[in-house]
């Protein structure tokens, strides 16, 4: 049990990362303070849409975030905060899955993840460290992979390279702000790097495609991103619901005392 606690932390960990992340930003999209409304601005291809990305990116590096995953039976909620800087990024959030609460710190290139209470064998090291050997060991992306899918640029580059096409655009409002909202359908085999594993998106049938909803304000920011894979079982039958916040606002995250972290148990 403990063991599917750890690898499922590293699996939300890797979304959260994925779905939001930037050259030096985070996570999703583009970086900025997420106040403005929509605004007059829509882009009909995504070459348009990266192009304001990266622009927006550099003006923000840290997010505030909330995630609801449903992956093989699993349900994943979360919501945290997050740095996103290249080698500097970190990341610190609260998660429940299946009624279990704990937190996980990404921080120097090290996760931390505190055990629910009566599962770590040493109380007094309520934390136990995974480093980028122990997530690939566990069969999770090493951490320069979630890394370099933290660049919010590069995860909408990634839809593009899967044959990425802005379908619709609507305004719509999201957690009461005004947004645009675009459907981008994606080819997922040909979405290996979106996926974090080639070796799935090679398992799925050329042609299966699915949408995949953003939505920015008026800032060009993200303030949430939805995948819906539940109808395919290759791609773990996910849908994931990630909503940002809160863009700009400074963030402080540390690794926990070293007196109270433990190595992460072997099984």
């Amino acid at each position: 049990m403990r063991t599917s606690v750890l690898a499922a932390g590293g699996v939300a960990l890797a979304l959260a990362l994925s779905a939001c992340g930037g050259e030096t930003s985070g996570t999703g999209l583009p970086g900025g303070n997420g106040s403005g409304d929509a605004g007059s601005t829509q882009f009909s291809d995504l070459s348009s849409l990266i192009a304001s990305a990266q622009e927006q990116t550099n003006k923000s590096q840290s997010s505030k975030f909330s995630m609801e995953m449903e992956a093989s039976g699993m349900k994943i909620q979360a919501e945290g905060q997050g740095r996103y800087a290249g080698q500097d990024t970190a990341m610190s959030m609260t998660m429940d899955m299946q009624g279990m609460s704990f937190d996980v710190i990404f921080v120097d290139n090290t996760m931390y993840m505190k055990m629910p209470e009566g599962m770590n064998a040493d109380p007094s090291k309520p934390w136990v460290k995974m480093t980028s050997e122990d997530a690939a060991a566990m069969g999770g992306q090493s951490f320069d992979q979630m890394t370099e899918q933290n660049d919010p640029t590069k995860v909408l580059e990634q839809l593009e390279q899967a044959g990425g096409e802005i379908k619709n655009t609507k305004e719509t409002e999201v957690n009461g702000q005004q947004a645009t909202q675009y459907t981008v359908e994606v080819d997922l085999s040909k979405a290996g790097a979106l996926l974090g594993d080639e070796s799935t998106a090679g398992s799925i049938p050329e042609g299966t495609i699915i949408p995949v909803e953003l939505y920015l304000n008026g800032d060009n920011l993200p303030v949430r991103v939805e995948m819906d894979m539940q109808s395919l079982a290759q791609a773990g039958g996910a849908k994931i619901v990630m909503n940002y916040s809160d863009w700009g606002t400074p963030v402080d995250i540390t690794a926990p005392p070293a007196d109270q972290v433990g190595e992460m148990p072997s099984y």
